[in-house]
């Protein structure tokens, strides 16, 4: 029989249950749900137990909504084999949050199954009608020679890397990374970019603060020390997901992304991660990032992905047509 019911450890307790599960991600940790508390989402653990043992786990993160709706989101889970939560989730959800009316979505990020989406589907699960994410990524694989990485370089990544190495420039740990000095890397990218903000100032503070000592950044400063690229990696078990990656123009121009990956990968390897997700990509909407994470030697990665259901039929377009609309507006 299984049970779902509020997880009530400890922080390192509830990592240490997470990485149990061969499917654990960094969004299902403890640190990214404070993050996340700290912008309007409420983090809420719940695990299924079947005879006292663990056996499925998920961190949701709640909006209280208008007429006793609970507006549910979970980043990368849940955790455990699908054919334990599908079914039995959303009732101990429901239970769980004490809401009237339930809108659940969820972003997994398993590798893609036909047999678990059939599942999904037969136990009331759809795909969105409005989707937030593209439900692909690539993962790099490490632990190996580097020289092995570096016949995995497509020619061309291999060409701009060796450029980049040529410039004179310095790449180094950046040990206490400064929010503020990364927000304008990212609002300059952003305005030659045309991109919507990838990050808020507080955002970036918030993660270095929460994953402290599980954040890797590295930088790359010109001659008189001015930066021109930093990428960042969230470490958690002996994976490492891409969070932090923006370039000024003029480090566009001197392939300063290339030398901020390479090092950051080395400096992944040496603390232990053996697997790194570069955290999505989406070959229709930005061909630069694909073709940029594809060249590093990266495979192609599908994730099981987005997914919802609600407690009665006519929230789900209500609530698609809602995600849609703040994510117009933002």
């Amino acid at each position: 029989m299984l049970n779902w019911k509020i997880w009530e450890g400890t922080g390192k307790e509830w990592d240490d249950c997470l990485l149990q599960f061969p499917d654990f991600t960094v969004y299902q940790s403890f640190s990214w749900g404070e993050h996340r508390g700290a912008f309007g989402w409420h983090p809420l653990r719940i695990v299924g137990e079947c005879d006292g043992r663990v056996v499925s786990a998920a961190q949701v993160l709640v909006r209280r909504l208008p007429l006793g709706i609970g507006f549910v989101w979970i980043p990368g889970g849940p955790a455990g084999d699908p054919e334990i939560w599908t079914s039995s989730f959303p009732t101990g959800l429901k239970k769980a949050l004490g809401s009237r009316f339930v809108y659940c979505r969820m972003s997994n990020m398993r590798p893609h199954d036909a047999a678990e989406s059939g599942q999904l589907s037969r136990h009331g699960w759809h795909k969105p009608g409005f989707r937030l994410q593209s439900g692909q990524s690539m993962s790099y694989l490490l632990g190996g020679q580097q020289s092995a990485r570096q016949d995995r370089m497509s020619k061309n990544w291999s060409r701009n890397f060796r450029r980049s190495q040529k410039s004179g420039n310095v790449v180094r740990v950046w040990d206490s990374p400064d929010p503020g000095e990364m927000h304008a890397v990212y609002r300059e990218m952003q305005d030659f970019k045309s991109l919507d903000e990838q990050f808020t100032q507080a955002a970036l503070a918030s993660i270095l603060s929460r994953f402290e000592g599980r954040c890797v950044v590295v930088r790359c400063d010109d001659s008189e020390g001015r930066l021109l690229s930093f990428r960042g990696a969230l470490l958690f078990g002996k994976r490492g997901w891409d969070i932090f990656a923006a370039t000024t123009i003029a480090g566009r121009k001197v392939y300063a992304s290339h030398a901020t990956f390479w090092e950051l990968m080395k400096q992944c390897e040496e603390r232990g991660v053996t697997w790194y997700d570069m955290s999505g990509v989406d070959p229709d909407k930005n061909k630069g990032g694909y073709d940029f994470k594809k060249g590093t030697g990266a495979e192609d990665l599908k994730y099981l992905g987005e997914w919802d259901r609600a407690s009665f039929p006519l929230l789900r377009p209500l609530a698609n047509l809602f995600v849609k609309w703040r994510m117009r507006s933002a």
